[in-house]
């Protein structure tokens, strides 16, 4: 079994890419943790660091034999030296690679983890950081920061769908 920890970006709601992610949790009968709030001025990496903490545990009293799993977007991603600390599994929505941080933590992490990102995503996404962690990568060709594309609706749809089946076999390798 799986505690799933959504863990925001820095709008401190969850939105549409976590939506997916709650779906795939929800078919595999995982335990949910939602993590919502408001993002601080400062001091931002043990702020976010606390407030996954604080979840883990809660997640932990509900169920306790279940295997904690971060799914994090952007912001939420700093929460990436404690997934290393404690090696546990993550999924990073546009994670914040170019702060070395960040992109050094999930290098560091043995557990299993999940990259994903968009080419147009040009403040925090670098392909070269994302390879170079060695982790798993799905790479959103013209994908902006909430990995949103060009043209139609339709287009966008269609990277939600193509989330959602990484998100599925990610969590299916897990177990």
């Amino acid at each position: 079994m799986i505690n799933g920890i959504l863990v925001p970006g820095g709008t401190g709601r969850i939105g549409t890419l976590h939506d997916i992610a709650w779906e795939v949790l929800a078919d595999r009968t995982a335990h949910v943790e939602t993590i919502e709030w408001e993002t601080p001025r400062d001091d931002l990496e043990p702020f976010v660091r606390a407030q996954v903490e604080a979840a883990l545990d809660r997640a932990a009293e509900v169920a306790p034999r279940a295997r904690p799993v971060l799914i994090a977007k952007s912001l939420g991603t700093l929460a990436a030296g404690l997934a290393a600390d404690r090696s546990l599994p993550a999924i990073w929505l546009t994670p914040m690679l170019t702060r070395p941080d960040v992109a050094e933590a999930i290098a560091k992490n043995p557990a299993p983890q999940l990259l994903i990102g968009g080419t147009a995503d040009h403040r925090w996404w670098d392909a070269e950081a994302a390879r170079n962690t060695g982790k798993e990568i799905l790479t959103i060709q013209d994908g902006t920061h909430s990995l949103r594309v060009p043209g139609p609706i339709r287009n966008f749809t269609d990277v939600l769908g193509t989330v959602g089946t990484a998100i599925e076999k990610f969590l299916d390798a897990l177990d």
